[in-house]
Formats: C-alpha cells, structure tokens, sequence
C-alpha cells in the first residue's frame, strides 16, 4: 500500500551527475491523502551516504542502517516505478519524525531557522 512513510525499492535509473541511481530503497513522504495521484514525492537512501551531513537521516531498512538523503527529494511516477512486489514495510513514528524535522529544516519551513 503507498501510505506516507512507506518504504519500496524503485529504480531510479536513468540519472545524472550526483542523483541516486539503480534500485534502492525510497522512503513515501507525500501526505496519504495525495497519495491516489499519479506521482508521488519519495526520499532515496544509501547505505554510503557521508554520515557528518546533517540532512542524511539515519533511519532502519529491514534491519540495515542507512540515510534518508534529503536532498534528493523528488517525485516518481508510480505507475511506473512503485510495484506491490517491491514493498519493503514501513519506518517507525520516530525515524519519520526525523526526516519531517530535517525536511522542515531542508526546504526553508522551519520558522526558528532564519533565511536570507
């Protein structure tokens, strides 16, 4: 089921320069009332993110330690990259309220975090 903070391997090939590539594992962020769009805005993760950024978010993935890249928030079409077979489960109520804090944070909503 896509839900909000569901977690699926897509395949996010084809990319360029330092986008995420290959199957991995994304997380859902998009609200569960948007879900029923066409597209869907996911976070990709690796497991060889530089761990001292800030904005890569350790969460657990059946087990494995690896990082919400927050940076690399974008949106996939669902009819052609999430799959029911590629289910992976979903992140606990903490490792999402991370990545909301960070996404706060990362996408200038966060109104303690002064811009120029």
């Amino acid at each position: 089921m896509i839900e909000r903070g569901a977690i699926f391997n897509i395949n996010f090939s084809p990319r360029r320069g330092h986008e995420q590539k290959g199957l991995r594992p994304a997380i859902v962020i998009q609200a569960d009332l948007y879900c029923p769009l066409s597209t869907i805005l996911v976070i990709p993760t690796s497991t060889h993110a530089h761990k001292e950024i800030d904005f890569h978010v350790p969460v657990t993935v059946r087990g494995t330690r690896t990082y919400a890249l927050i940076e690399q928030l974008t949106a996939v079409d669902k009819t052609r990259r999430i799959e029911n077979a590629n289910y992976l489960g979903k992140l606990t109520a903490q490792d999402m309220e991370q990545i909301d804090s960070m996404l706060r944070i990362f996408v200038g909503l966060d109104p303690e975090i002064s811009t120029l």
